[in-house]
C-alpha cells in the first residue's frame, strides 16, 4: 500500500508540474511532502508510524477524487487538439490545473496539523532552521544571476518541458520560446522574499498558541502576506506562458502532434491504472 500511494502522489506532482507553468512559481509547500519531511525534521519511530497512518485518508481522497479530475483535464486537452486552439481554452485548462494543485496544498495541511502537534520544540526549531538554511542557499544560487542568465534559464526550462510533450522544435518555435522568456518578469527575488515572510509566519504559528492550527491552514495560496508584486508578477508570467502554448500548439507539426497525443494517452492510462489499484 505504501509503495502504491507514494507512486500516486509522485505521478500526480509530475503531471501537475508538466501540465502547468504555475507551480514552479507558486509552490511554497514542498517541505510538507510526506517522504520529504525527514530531510527537515528527525522523526522518531512512533512519529514515523503515526505519519504513515495519517497519510492513508489523504491518499484515499487523492485516488478517489483527484485522479479522475486529472483524467478529465487530459481529455479536455485532447479535444482541443482536433481544432485551432484558442487562448481562452488554455486559460481554462491552466485554471483547472492550478486549482488541482491548491487542493493538494489544502489536504497536505490537514495531515500536517496533527503531525505538528506531536513535534517537540527541539524538532520545531530544527525544522525552522533547516528551511532558513535552504532559503539562504536558494538566495545565493538564484539572485546572483544577471537578467540575461535569468532569461536563458527560462528559455531552457520552457524548451525542456515542451520537448517532453512534443519533441524537437523548429527555429520558429524556438524563437517563440526565446521571445516569451524575455517577456517574463523576473520572479526569483519576489519568491525569496515571500519565502522569508513565510518562515517568519511559521515562527509565530509554531509557538502553538491559541488559534495556531487555523493560522497554519492559511499559509497556502490564501496567505494574505503574499505581496501584491509577487501576485502580479505571477499572473503576468502565466499569461505569457499561456500565449506561448497557444502559438506552439497551433504551429505543431504532424510528428509533434503524434508525440503529444501519445504522451497524453500515456498519462491518462497511468492515471486510470493508479485509480484501479487498491
Amino acid at each position: 500500500m505504501k509503495k502504491i500511494t507514494k507512486k500516486i502522489l509522485l505521478f500526480s506532482l509530475v503531471f501537475l508540474v508538466g501540465c502547468s507553468s504555475t507551480t514552479f512559481i507558486y509552490n511554497r509547500l514542498d517541505f510538507l511532502l510526506p517522504w520529504y519531511l525527514e530531510s527537515y525534521v528527525d522523526l522518531n519511530q512512533e512519529q514515523r508510524k503515526n505519519l504513515n497512518e495519517l497519510l492513508e485518508p489523504f491518499f484515499e481522497w487523492h485516488r478517489e477524487e483527484e485522479l479522475p479530475k486529472y483524467s478529465e483535464i487530459i481529455g479536455d486537452l485532447e479535444l482541443l487538439l482536433d481544432e485551432k486552439i484558442e487562448l481562452s481554452s488554455i486559460e481554462s485548462i491552466t485554471y483547472d490545473v492550478e486549482q488541482a494543485w491548491f487542493r493538494i496544498e489544502d489536504e497536505m495541511i490537514l495531515w500536517a496539523i496533527p503531525m505538528t502537534r506531536d513535534l517537540s520544540q527541539e524538532q520545531i526549531d530544527e525544522f525552522l532552521q533547516t528551511i532558513q538554511t535552504k532559503t539562504l542557499q536558494s538566495e545565493k544560487k538564484y539572485l546572483v544571476r544577471n537578467l540575461q542568465t535569468y532569461q536563458n534559464d527560462n528559455y531552457k526550462r520552457i524548451r525542456k518541458n515542451l520537448r517532453r510533450f512534443i519533441g524537437g522544435m523548429n527555429k520558429d518555435q524556438l524563437d517563440l520560446i526565446n521571445a516569451a522568456s524575455k517577456e517574463m518578469i523576473r520572479v526569483d527575488g519576489h519568491w525569496i522574499n515571500n519565502r522569508k515572510a513565510l518562515i517568519e509566519n511559521l515562527k509565530l504559528i509554531f509557538k502553538r498558541d491559541d488559534g495556531w492550527e487555523l493560522a497554519l491552514t492559511n499559509i497556502t495560496h490564501r496567505d494574505d502576506s503574499v505581496s501584491d508584486n509577487y501576485r502580479k508578477t505571477y499572473s503576468h508570467n502565466i499569461k505569457v506562458n499561456e500565449r506561448l502554448f497557444v502559438e506552439i500548439l497551433n504551429s505543431r507539426t504532424e510528428k509533434q502532434d503524434k508525440k503529444l497525443r501519445s504522451m497524453l494517452l500515456r498519462y491518462k492510462t497511468d492515471i486510470n491504472n493508479l485509480i484501479a489499484q487498491k
